[in-house]
């Protein structure tokens, strides 16, 4: 009896031995793969590529592209009371003007790394001559003349920004029965967006002004027909919303009137020294 029990201690003693060992973890043996030699590099450690960096207009939101489209009314065609004709602008070349006749819109670029203009810094909705007096198609170098209030020769009406294409074709404001923003005219609010003026390019106060301080003599500006195939221009065309009229006629004193654009004046000309 004595000798069974030994025999039993014995086998239990010898299974604790078999058991730990078939627990305990053998360490992994070292990769076969060759190191990469001097010179060389491994394909594991091989740094990937950069991500391209997107370009401004692909940071941009479309109302920060066309901010009057987000404005007030009385922003749209109110004065903001500061009468002066700009002494500094920004580098000419820095920016082209397209206008495009069809779609009614006007679009300003910069330039893109490889000094192509094909970055867009403002979307503009706008009026062009009717098609009896239409706007000259053509490429031009932005003229030198501006003005900042004024009547018309051949009209009784005013505009704001006036800034020279050529000869007597201009870039300026919707038009006003007198040298005072609260007498807008309703027709060329409400004409914005299609051919109606006698060659001239009416814009919104805020666009107007935008080309009168950032368009430098000499700027190349375009002006093309366009086409109803231009699905770029048509997106754009149909974004640019504007507030409407209002039922009453608001009295909108100079320099009292919203001013939320993307930039202004102050903060311009400090950047132009």
């Amino acid at each position: 009896m004595r000798l069974r029990q030994v025999f039993l201690g014995t086998l239990a003693f010898l299974m604790l031995i078999i058991a730990a060992g078939c627990s305990a973890k053998k360490p992994l043996p070292p990769s076969s793969a060759p190191a990469a030699s001097p010179g060389q590099t491994s394909p594991q450690s091989a740094a990937p590529a950069p991500a391209p960096k997107p370009s401004p207009s692909q940071e941009r939101t479309f109302a920060e592209l066309a901010p009057t489209t987000r404005m007030e009314f009385a922003e749209l065609v109110g004065d903001n009371g500061i009468d002066e004709i700009p002494e500094k602008f920004p580098e000419k070349g820095t920016y082209k003007i397209v206008v495009d006749v069809y779609h009614q819109v006007v679009i300003a670029y910069s330039k893109d790394e490889a000094g192509e203009y094909t970055v867009p810094e403002r979307y503009m909705l706008c009026t062009t001559g009717s098609e009896k007096t239409p706007t000259p198609i053509g490429t031009y170098e932005a003229d030198d003349d501006r003005v900042r209030f004024q009547k018309f020769q051949i009209d009784d009406v005013y505009a704001q920004y006036w800034t020279q294409i050529t000869g007597e074709i201009y870039f300026h404001s919707i038009l006003y029965s007198a040298e005072d923003a609260s007498e807008y005219t309703v027709g060329s609010y409400e004409k914005l967006g299609t051919r109606d003026s006698h060659g001239c390019i009416r814009l919104l106060v805020p666009d107007a002004r935008w080309i009168f301080y950032h368009i430098a003599p000499g700027t190349e500006i375009e002006i093309r027909e366009g086409s109803e195939d231009d699905s770029v221009c048509a997106g754009i065309k149909e974004q640019l919303t504007i507030a409407p009229l209002p039922e009453e006629r608001p009295k909108l004193e100079p320099g009292k009137t919203p001013q939320t654009d993307t930039w202004n004046i102050e903060d311009l000309k400090k950047s132009l020294g």
